[in-house]
């Protein structure tokens, strides 16, 4: 019975809209001030909210520019962005050509209604089109929900079947690295 009124309770919170409504677009230059906030939405969730520091210009630039950085698709309902996903193209020397899915977020009052499963196979569907083999990204080893749907859509856990470790090398090691001698 408990779970039966919190679910209603929940269920009228949410915000109220049919499959059709659900428009995904690949996005435009004016997109990327909703872009940039939505990517602190998304730090925020990934409990790293002092983590983005790239601007709505950078994306501008970075994703609209003469050299494209990267490809966003947004999410809408009516007129309202309520998600997106940020990917790239990359080349694997096994496979050939790669896309990676950088990040995908959908606002959280309309999760589990489809969007993000409609932003996630517009990327597929774009990196099928120009015959990619593999779609990579990354998922937080918290994020148990997402984990969970991955997997249920054949996503494999690189690090758990191949023992694959995923490294970073920031600017200032970067910088550091190459003045060495």
């Amino acid at each position: 019975m408990k779970c039966i009124i919190l679910y209603d309770c929940f269920r009228h919170m949410m915000t109220d809209f049919k499959d059709e409504d659900v428009k995904i677009r690949p996005a435009v230059k004016e997109d990327c001030y909703v872009i940039r906030s939505l990517i602190q939405e998304l730090a925020d969730y990934e409990k790293m909210p002092e983590g983005p520091k790239i601007t709505a210009e950078d994306l501008i630039r970075d994703g609209f520019g003469d050299n494209k950085f990267f490809y966003s698709h947004v999410a809408e309902v009516g007129s309202k962005i309520v998600g997106f996903c940020l990917f790239f193209y990359t080349y694997s020397t096994w496979e050939g050509k790669v896309v990676h899915m950088e990040d995908l977020y959908v606002q959280p009052e309309y999760r589990s209604r489809g969007v993000g499963t409609k932003l996630w196979k517009s990327i597929i569907t774009a990196a099928l089109e120009i015959n990619c083999s593999r779609c990579n990204f990354q998922v937080l080893d918290w994020n148990k929900p997402s984990i969970k749907y991955y997997k249920r859509q054949g996503a494999v856990d690189l690090s758990a079947a191949e023992g694959w470790l995923m490294f970073r090398m920031n600017r200032k090691e970067m910088e550091t690295f190459v003045s060495k001698t």
